[in-house]
């Protein structure tokens, strides 16, 4: 089993794509912040009624356009860590122009099963596989 090494230019470059679903967020009268913890999940939440949740943010570069073009979503396996409370995590990923996003609960991803493909980085690494009928689509701008 191997993992994608951790690359700071790819990091650099899908970083604010945590701005773009904290602004989401707080459309939706949740107030949210970058986690301080860097090796943390990414973002952090408190809703009107004080319910904590905290959110994995990806950039999934090969969805172009507001149709996800896949019959599943891929999550590294390493990313497992963060679904401590399933009931209070979720995983949001957005299409490579950032104009629309997924999100999959922590109960979902929890129950999902794990799955080994090659990347281009990695032979045989570990995903979370989710079928997109357990996906909540969005458009970014509109909430």
């Amino acid at each position: 089993m191997s993992y994608k090494p951790f690359s700071t230019s790819l990091y650099a470059t899908n970083d604010s794509a945590k701005e773009l679903v904290i602004d989401w967020l707080k459309r939706q009268n949740i107030d949210a912040w970058v986690n301080p913890d860097q090796y943390g999940i990414d973002v952090l939440s408190k809703d009107e009624f004080g319910v904590e949740h905290s959110w994995e943010v990806e950039v999934k570069h090969n969805w172009r356009g507001p149709r996800f073009p896949f019959n599943s979503v891929h999550f590294s396996g390493r990313k497992k860590k963060f679904i401590k409370d399933p009931s209070s995590v979720s995983f949001v990923m957005l299409n490579s122009g950032r104009t629309h996003l997924l999100v999959v609960k922590g109960q979902d991803l929890a129950s999902a099963d794990t799955v080994s493909k090659d990347t281009i980085y990695t032979s045989n690494e570990q995903f979370i596989e989710i079928p997109v009928t357990k996906c909540a689509f969005f458009e970014v701008n509109n909430g």
